[in-house]
């Protein structure tokens, strides 16, 4: 009985000690930080690229300031510098584009540079002129930055077709 009372004892300090290292483990471990700065990410395009994608010439100001708080470095100092231009475009044309995120994957994550990459797929919408929306799908490799705790988009290239 003792025997039995003994063996049951170190199997329970055992298993007590595996699932204390495998608990550390997983608290410790590099690849759940990553998951969450990734996930992040993804969270900050999902409203960014469709802001990026989205203008309605009534209120296209609102829409380009939009724009710019979703971007950062020499991409957002283009759009700011470039606002009124697209502003006065958009009610000359009178414009309303719509976007919904269709898919978006992270492809490179550097964490403790603050940079990220990611391919993106968009359903984009276009009025031009009181004209039908004309549906398109946007396939687009995005660089993201971190400035203080956010994600911006820091450039964005169309790929493929």
């Amino acid at each position: 009985m003792k025997r039995g009372l003994g063996a049951l004892a170190v199997v329970a300090v055992l298993a007590a000690a595996w699932f204390g290292w495998s608990w550390w483990s997983a608290a410790h471990d590099d690849s759940l930080d990553r998951g969450r700065v990734r996930d992040a990410v993804l969270a900050a395009a999902s409203t960014d690229l469709v802001a990026l994608n989205t203008i309605d010439y009534r209120t296209s100001a609102a829409d380009l300031d939009r724009w710019i708080a979703a971007t950062t470095g020499q991409y957002g100092k283009d759009l700011s510098g470039d606002r009124q231009l697209q502003i006065d475009r958009a009610k000359r044309t009178k414009t309303v584009s719509t976007a919904s995120l269709v898919q978006a994957a992270v492809t490179e994550l550097n964490p403790s540079a603050g940079t990220a990459r990611l391919i993106a797929v968009l359903d984009v919408r276009v009025s031009t002129n009181g004209s039908a929306p004309a549906a398109k799908q946007a396939r687009l490799m995005v660089d993201f930055a971190r400035t203080g705790d956010a994600w911006k988009v820091g450039g964005v290239q169309a790929v493929g077709s």
